[in-house]
């Protein structure tokens, strides 16, 4: 009874639906029970987190600081974090904003290549985020097609959005860069 309910209610939200599976976890579509916000809830469950409370202990603590360096990120072709925690049942959720979009490498599957001048314009989106993180000391470490969305923004085609900086990794920013 608790595990359905906690199933269908994390923090201030309500699940609804689930919209994706990776190897870690999983993403559902939710809604805030009050202000009535969609929003994406990525899924952690405690079993994934190690079979000890000292390996979870310490990959709790590790999501947690990554929401928090993702949430403070504020490039516009950035994911927003919302919101992060613990169930009571040890799985652990982060809250993101949901976007309605195709990946790029779903985009490439169904379409093949894009023409040049369109690359560009979505590789200057995808660095814009990137180069905000790289100047807060982040380095993401799952950059890959599936982790750009494409998506439509009020009157703007092809607004990109970096996801999944789960991954993220804090870097020494006074060392030498190899690739000027």
């Amino acid at each position: 009874g608790m595990r359905l309910k906690e199933l269908h209610e994390i923090g201030s939200y309500e699940l609804i639906e689930r919209i994706g599976q990776g190897g870690m976890g999983e993403v559902w579509r939710a809604r805030h029970r009050l202000l009535a916000r969609p929003a994406a809830i990525k899924l952690i469950r405690a079993d994934l987190l190690g079979s000890n409370a000292r390996t979870r202990d310490t990959f709790i603590q590790r999501f947690g600081r990554e929401a928090r360096e993702t949430a403070r990120l504020g490039s516009t072709h950035t994911i927003d974090v919302y919101d992060f925690g613990v169930t009571e049942s040890g799985d652990f959720y982060y809250v993101m904003e949901l976007l309605e979009g195709i990946s790029l490498e779903r985009y490439v599957q169904l379409f093949g290549p894009m023409e040049p001048p369109r690359v560009i314009y979505v590789l200057r989106q995808v660095l814009h985020s990137l180069g905000e993180a790289h100047g807060r000391g982040l380095v993401h470490r799952d950059i890959k097609p599936a982790n750009i969305l494409l998506c439509r923004l009020g009157p703007d085609d092809d607004f990109v959005k970096v996801l999944d900086f789960g991954l993220v990794k804090q870097h020494d920013t006074t060392a030498t860069m190899l690739t000027r």
